[in-house]
């Protein structure tokens, strides 16, 4: 099957999001019990189901006749849909009730397509472009909407990643591996009423697993092309009491060329990363509810230098990080359903070191201390209210390179509000307001609505939202002077399913402008407010399953994105681009899949880099109840492309192994 929702968050009525209308609990409740029956084949991929092999899996695509039967069978994976809760937008909604253009991956459908690293899974999803500088362990940049990867926000368990010691404050998501990943979610447009500044393309929230469901041990290993080998394992267990779950996961390869192979370079640059992840939740009482998260990251990787003109050449750089990132929060609730209150405490750090020739060519540390509370008010079943504070503190120091040292201190406050007047319609306003040591003070402010028209029915989406980016630690360091962009834009969509839900068509058309886009000008060597830029374009989503055999993923986007000052195209940004997943279960033991994307003519570096297409093959082969082997083949085709000038890309490779859950 092909979308398989987490739901191990909320799995019971009185867990549900207080969001959420009475009237929806007792709906929950039914489905809940749906979903105690189903949980073990669904969270296995319905690996254990006991149907007969049907050979006319593949063929029920073309079938239209049996479309009916087909429809049929998946109206009961369609149900559990309806209870995937986005938690990005701080109302902990239902994914068919959110006003914003959001997508989710769940684990299931991460661990389907054999995804390593969060980038992988990100590159699924509409409207957004996953940029990557060269082998293993280099830059991976992940922009929204044609809008620069500075204007992205990150953020794992609530906890932002953003590195402040960053130019441009900045995530590399190179060192982001899934083995610890239960849903992402994709937020897109500005979110700064939600998150500040930033957010103005789009939030990426990731949520990890917890051992809520019961003890257990997932582990893998993988080994394959580039003398790649990887693994992880993952303890955990619990109850809605008391749970944990500890994660430790590693890499080492030895990798390919950076810098692009027909260019003449032909060293291989090496990655190794080591990474630990944990979080642990105490049900102290009937009212309260603590939580602790851990993360921590060690990698080393060689990468290339650059010479100019020629760009990126061979050379023995090598990028040591280290990244810790904890948070610890407490919930308290009062007076059943109508009244929480959460208190939150975040702490990051992001330590850099490059080394040219073994000395020394940069040496940054990045830190961010927040600390948050927000409380959540529901007087009455159709109104739901949330009033929040937040201080945050980033910190830069750089002791060999560009950058200095800086220091902003930011105190925000935001109110957020959710009305459901009538059945159907689902109304949302926010107002944010940022007040920084370090440049003027901000107010955003946002609305979205949900309407389920009666005649033609399916979804109507609409939102409006402004944002903004205030300057990096980085970025003041070079001029003190700089102020933040700001951007105002709306997108609206319609999603209605088909043949009794087995399918899913969603469309969005978005628009979005930005004044005062911060840019590094080279001939004054500094950075400054200067440029416009404008985006728009179209973004369509089409799932389809045929019951527990077969499933559709597609996701397309046009994107024109403008830096209206030069009239030049955004770098690094193809205007179309499509990925497309297939899945098969032949039996109940085999399962099948195939990734394909295509990527348009892109412009990057002053050259329009050509368009490409790569194919990945994937099978996994259940042994026994508790073993699995799987195997890939990414570029299947063995296509030669860039994606970002200069660069190299892998070539045709495969990778193997086995998993196994005891």
């Amino acid at each position: 099957m092909g979308r398989v929702p987490t739901i191990s968050f909320e799995t019971t009525p009185d867990r549900l999001p207080l969001a959420a209308p009475r009237m929806m609990r007792a709906r929950f409740c039914r489905l809940a019990q749906f979903a105690a029956r189903k949980r073990s084949t669904m969270e296995r991929k319905s690996m254990y189901q006991q149907q007969k092999p049907s050979l006319l899996a593949l063929a029920a695509v073309l079938a239209a006749p049996l479309w009916p039967a087909y429809a049929q069978e998946a109206r009961e994976p369609d149900l559990l849909q309806e209870v995937v809760i986005v938690r990005g937008d701080r109302f902990d909604t239902p994914l068919d009730q959110v006003g914003r253009a959001v997508s989710v991956i769940t684990a299931a459908e991460i661990e389907e397509r054999q995804q390593r690293f969060v980038f992988d899974a990100l590159s699924a999803v509409p409207g957004v472009q996953v940029i990557r500088s060269g082998s293993f362990g280099a830059l991976a940049s992940v922009s929204i909407r044609g809008l620069p990867s500075a204007q992205t926000l990150v953020v794992q368990d609530g906890i932002v990643l953003n590195n402040p010691s960053t130019f441009a404050n900045s995530f590399n998501f190179a060192n982001f591996d899934t083995s610890d990943v239960a849903q992402i979610e994709v937020l897109r447009g500005a979110q700064s009423t939600l998150y500040g500044s930033d957010a103005i393309g789009g939030v990426i929230n990731i949520l990890t697993k917890d051992g809520r469901e019961g003890a257990e041990i997932d582990a893998f290993v993988e080994g394959g092309s580039f003398g790649l080998f990887r693994g992880a394992v993952s303890l955990l267990g619990g109850t809605e009491q008391v749970s944990g779950r500890l994660t430790v996961s590693g890499v080492r390869t030895r990798g390919f060329s950076t810098a692009e192979g027909s260019n003449g370079n032909v060293e291989d640059d090496g990655f190794e990363n080591i990474t630990l992840s944990s979080k642990a939740r105490l049900k102290a009482n009937q009212n309260l509810d603590f939580e602790f998260i851990g993360r921590y990251q060690d990698s080393e990787a060689e990468f290339d230098g650059f010479s100019f003109p020629e760009g990126p050449v061979d050379g023995d750089e090598i990028a040591q990080n280290q990244e810790l990132a904890l948070a610890g929060n407490a919930l308290l609730t009062a007076f059943g359903e109508a009244f929480s209150n959460r208190f939150s405490v975040q702490y990051l750090r992001n330590d850099q070191l490059n080394l040219t020739d073994a000395a020394a060519s940069f040496d940054a540390l990045g830190t961010r201390i927040a600390i948050e509370n927000q409380a959540r008010i529901q007087p009455i079943d159709q109104l739901d209210i949330v009033l929040g504070a937040e201080y945050d503190r980033q910190n830069s120091t750089v002791a060999i390179g560009f950058g200095g040292n800086q220091q902003i201190d930011t105190i925000s406050g935001f109110g957020l509000i959710q009305a459901r007047p009538l059945p159907g319609v689902i109304l949302n306003a926010g107002v944010r307001h940022d007040a920084s040591s370090d440049f003027t003070d901000e107010t955003t402010f946002s609305v979205s609505a949900v309407i389920e028209p009666p005649v033609i029915g399916g979804r109507i989406r609409g939102a409006f939202s402004e944002g903004f980016r205030a300057p990096s630690a980085g970025e003041l360091s070079f001029n003190s002077d700089l102020f933040p962009e700001f951007s105002n834009g709306f997108d609206i969509g319609y999603e209605r399913g088909f043949f009794a839900d087995a399918a899913t068509l969603s469309v969005t058309y978005f628009n979005q402008d930005i004044d005062d886009l911060i840019a590094f000008d080279l001939a004054a060597f500094t950075f400054v407010n200067v440029q416009e830029f404008s985006a728009q374009g179209v973004e369509v989503a089409l799932d389809v399953d045929f019951g527990e055999r077969f499933s559709f993923r597609g996701a397309y986007a046009f994107v024109d994105a403008v830096n209206v000052s030069t009239t030049l195209a955004a770098g690094n940004q193809p205007d179309h681009r499509l990925n497309v997943e297939l899945a098969a279960r032949p039996s109940k033991r085999l399962s099948l899949s195939v990734g394909i994307t295509y990527n348009g003519r892109e412009f990057a570096g002053g050259t329009t880099l050509d368009a490409f297409t790569l194919l990945t093959l994937r099978a996994a082969y259940q042994l026994t109840e508790r073993f699995e082997l799987f195997a890939r083949i990414d570029n299947a085709t063995d296509a030669e492309f860039q994606d970002n000038l200069g660069f190299g890309t892998a070539p045709i490779s495969a990778f193997g192994g086995v998993r196994a859950r005891l």
